[in-house]
């Protein structure tokens, strides 16, 4: 079993970033089975979904791949509301409280704020339905962000003692 089927962060990030080089911005994605299917349109939500995408593990875990290929290329990102921070903030969220994810959507909504639709089940087996409002995403990515940053500060020091060991 390949290794990314354990991260939701990892996943959502690899599909996040395949979404938004095609510009696509309005979304529903649900996985099925060893497959994420994701309804996608070009206009702003809501809107139709006149595009359907299809992921397999081979995809993810080819489109994470090229995304890290490229990501050790640029410097760190500053926005911290970008469709791949948001689908990788809620990964994270998803993984840390160990739950499966049923559907991400932001296609659900009039609404000129931006509002995110989560929909999982927890470890107890409760179905929620979470709406996420802009302000709340960006507080999710944030945090996403300072928990990535005190593992990568963690990992840089024992990477110096590493090389000083040897």
């Amino acid at each position: 079993m390949p290794k990314i089927k354990n991260s939701y962060s990892t996943i959502l990030r690899a599909i996040g970033q395949e979404l938004e080089a095609r510009g696509l911005k309005t979304f529903e994605l649900r996985p099925d089975g060893d497959v994420y299917i994701v309804a996608c349109g070009y206009q702003e939500p809501p809107s139709a979904t006149p595009v359907t995408l299809h992921y397999s593990w081979e995809d993810i875990e080819d489109l994470d791949r090229a995304g890290r290929a490229k990501r050790r290329k640029l410097s760190p990102p500053k926005e911290f509301v970008t469709l791949v921070q948001i689908f990788r903030a809620v990964g994270g969220y998803l993984d840390k409280n160990q739950c499966r994810l049923i559907a991400i959507s932001n296609n659900h909504l009039a609404s000129k704020e931006l509002i995110l639709q989560v929909e999982y089940q927890t470890a107890d087996g409760e179905r929620i339905v979470d709406d996420r409002t802009g302000s709340a995403i960006y507080d999710l990515c944030v945090s996403m962000y300072k928990q990535r940053g005190k593992f990568m500060a963690v990992a840089d020091r024992f990477a110096y003692w590493r090389r000083k060991a040897g």
